[in-house]
């Protein structure tokens, strides 16, 4: 099932831009689908932007987190969805994309729109996005060496998904 591209609406709104020297460790990880009969916001945001999921790779969202002083998320349902953001703070969930010395814009986009739909899930309009640039670290491998971070509100306007849902559990 194809969701046509103006199911979520928002505004984003740059709060802060940080230059930082901060090491941070890579983690592994290995995405699995937890329940056929349920939606992962993941999904969901692939299909809105054509992404074929990559369900192994390396992460910072860990040290990231940390940095960023804000807790781990627990997953949430709500209308055949499910999903855990990267993380909550003030009450508020988020998502952080990172990449490697310059933003992806289709990965930015699909952090916002993740951020967005964990905004629905958790009955909230406004969740959180963090963008970090980072470099390799050349002395650990293990490690990188993030070199900015942005933070944006993402203000959900229209999440207009529910009838799509019909058409996919169905």
């Amino acid at each position: 099932m194809r969701f046509p591209s103006n199911t979520i609406e928002y505004q984003l709104y740059k709060i802060a831009s940080f230059r930082v020297n901060y090491k941070a460790k890579f983690e592994n990880i290995n995405y699995t689908k937890h329940n056929d009969f349920y939606y992962s916001i993941s999904e969901i945001v692939n299909d809105i932007l054509g992404i074929k999921e990559i369900n192994i790779g390396v992460t910072l969202e860990n040290s990231i987190r940390e940095f960023i002083n804000a807790e781990p998320a627990y997953r949430v349902c709500k209308d055949n969805i499910c999903g855990r953001p990267d993380f909550i703070k003030d009450y508020i969930p988020g998502e952080i994309k990172s990449f490697a010395r310059e933003v992806d814009p289709t990965f930015e986009k699909k952090g916002i729109l993740q951020a967005a739909l964990y905004a629905w899930l958790y009955g909230t309009r406004r969740a959180s996005f963090v963008s970090a640039i980072y470099d390799i670290d050349s002395n650990d491998a293990d490690y990188a060496i993030v070199k900015r971070i942005d933070f944006y509100n993402v203000i959900i306007t229209k999440i207009s998904i529910k009838k799509y849902l019909r058409m996919v559990v169905a």
